[in-house]
């Protein structure tokens, strides 16, 4: 969407989320979507502050963005304040789009840390913390959608300010930290694995983050051991290592079945991390 919205501006032509404007049917005008796209603070204001009969949370493009939205998916912090003072309407934060994304979900899935944390901070203060929580049409929290393309500090401020979102799957069944391997952003593997200690490891097809560590062991060989070590230690700490160990994939091959059958350099540190654990996995781990 954030992609959309750039080269319709770049190309200077009329986004058709604010077309044919009406005084009345509530659609944000050409001239406030630009605004707030191109992070024009000043105008922006000036803007709402002349179309006061109507509220701030009314003024939606044809894709129900509102203005805080906009601003979250192209990352201007000052005009989410400013846009968020302006109204004070608290509203702003919950509304959901036709994707049902909240401006959060916008900002973590562009990877814009410092307005993922202005978000973050401005639902806590006014109460409505359960917002970090929410999911959109496909089921995928704030944390899945910048765990997903890698965005690590978006990641880490999300864990800290919710570390019980590590612990949800969308709607495919997927975790949040097996999103974070398949990224290949160890920096979010590391902040969900260390500070989430209920963290869900799923993801697609009865695989989980440790399947993912050693799917990636043939181009991360450098990297993959430490990811694993941290997995075997949330795995013990929650009791689950033996389940995760024993989950199987295609033709009936557990986690550990695999890692024996791939010697990649990163693999024997695999296993030796494994055979380190107080738990046992049932299938035979070969060296």
């Amino acid at each position: 969407m954030g992609l959309h919205h750039c080269i319709q501006l770049c190309t200077g032509s009329v986004p058709a989320a604010a077309a044919e404007p009406s005084a009345d049917d509530g659609m944000m005008s050409t001239q406030l979507y630009l605004a707030v796209c191109e992070g024009r603070h000043d105008q922006a204001l000036a803007l709402l502050a002349a179309d006061h009969h109507v509220a701030v949370s009314d003024q939606v493009s044809t894709e129900r963005n509102n203005v805080l939205h906009l601003a979250a998916e192209q990352g201007h912090a000052e005009l989410i304040q400013g846009l968020y003072d302006r109204s004070g309407d608290k509203s702003l934060l919950s509304s959901q789009n036709s994707a049902l994304d909240t401006p959060l979900h916008c900002a973590a899935r562009a990877g814009h840390d410092t307005s993922v944390s202005l978000l973050v901070q401005l639902a806590q203060d006014c109460g409505e913390e359960t917002i970090l929580l929410w999911k959109n049409k496909a089921g995928d929290t704030a944390m899945h959608l910048a765990a997903r393309l890698g965005h690590d500090k978006a990641v880490q401020v999300l864990v800290n300010a919710a570390p019980e979102l590590a612990s949800e799957v969308n709607d495919a069944g997927v975790s949040p930290l097996y999103l974070a391997v398949m990224s290949r952003s160890e920096a979010s593997v590391r902040a969900i694995t260390g500070n989430c200690i209920h963290a869900s490891a799923a993801g697609p097809s009865s695989q989980n983050a440790l399947h993912a560590a050693v799917f990636q062991g043939s181009r991360q060989s450098l990297i993959i051991p430490a990811w694993t070590l941290k997995f075997a230690s949330i795995f013990v700490r929650s009791h689950n290592l033996k389940r995760y160990l024993d989950t199987v994939v295609c033709q009936e091959w557990s986690a550990c079945y695999w890692i024996g059958s791939h010697p990649w350099p990163a693999n024997r540190t695999i296993v030796a991390a494994l055979r380190s654990t107080s738990l046992r996995p049932t299938a035979t781990i070969r060296s």
